[in-house]
């Protein structure tokens, strides 16, 4: 009995000897792998900093080149800022976890995380590019806004934000295909869709708005050929010109203002004087005439 209880207790002895031997022999490992994950995460962090402090200053770049709603632009700034502070972040702690799974001799984790880290690149890639997208997106938006509040576009707000989903929709296919997702059959019926969508609106804008790009025409021909103040004749109306809009010609002829489309006078005959006030006293003129 006290030969076993011997024998029990120089194996236990033994198996601690051993293990604090391996802990003792495995320690430097360990250290170097805990100091190493330590760098990473300070690294990691630091980056994190800069990349919110770039992302401010490319706001602040793109606040100056596109105006456009302050709140709005914050919330864009915090959103991106955090995303991509945060996928930096994390991408440089998996660096710095494979590095010690591989110092420690963890084969099977380091492969997993090897694995993971060959394709970060394409990850990355796609999510820059969306990302790009919704930038470009957003500053285009801005753009076509101003382009189009200056021509004298009613419907700014429409123009504007098709040209952001189609940027943002386009950047979006591409960043996934890069990622690595196939998407093919969704992207195809969404190019049927978007080609059936453009060539209705194409249709209804053409059959739609003939008479409206007519009048613009008609305008534009007006402003080279008369002047504020003559006197026009367009079929049976006539009076001062005291208008042109962008769709119609406004006279004066006396008695009330008449507005006679502007692609009357691409399409009919028209009568420019440029003394209003001689031809009013020439025809009062002819008129006391007639009746002496």
């Amino acid at each position: 009995m006290n030969n076993a209880t011997s024998n029990w207790q120089d194996s236990l002895a033994q198996t601690y000897q051993e293990f604090y031997t391996q802990i003792i022999a495995y320690s430097p490992q360990i250290l170097g792998a805990l100091l190493f994950l330590f760098i990473g995460w300070l690294a990691a962090h630091a980056l994190r900093i800069a990349i919110k402090k770039l992302i401010g200053g490319l706001d602040t770049l793109f606040q100056r080149m596109f105006k456009s709603d302050h709140a709005a632009h914050e919330r864009v700034k915090r959103s991106y800022s955090v995303i991509i502070s945060s996928a930096v972040f994390w991408i440089v702690i998996i660096f710095s976890i494979a590095a010690a799974a591989n110092m420690l001799g963890w084969d099977m984790f380091s492969n997993w995380l090897g694995n993971i880290i060959t394709y970060l690149p394409n990850l990355i890639t796609g999510l820059l590019i969306i990302l790009a997208g919704f930038l470009l997106g957003n500053g285009a938006k801005s753009a076509t806004f101003g382009a189009a509040t200056a021509a004298g576009i009613e419907q700014v707000e429409l123009v504007g934000r098709s040209v952001q989903v189609i940027i943002m929709f386009t950047a979006l296919v591409i960043g996934v295909e890069q990622i690595g997702i196939n998407i093919g059959f969704i992207t195809n019926v969404s190019l049927v869709i978007i080609g059936v969508l453009i060539a209705g609106g194409a249709l209804a804008f053409g059959l739609g708005a003939k008479d409206l790009i007519a009048n613009v025409i008609g305008a534009q021909y007006t402003r080279k050929h008369c002047r504020i103040g003559e006197h026009m004749q367009i079929g049976t109306a006539q009076g001062v010109v005291i208008e042109v809009s962008q769709t119609s010609i406004v006279l004066d002829n006396g008695v009330a203002r008449v507005v006679v489309p502007a692609k009357l006078f691409h399409e009919m005959s028209s009568t420019l004087s440029p003394d209003a006030d001689n031809i009013g006293l020439t025809t009062k003129t002819e008129q006391d005439s007639q009746h002496v």
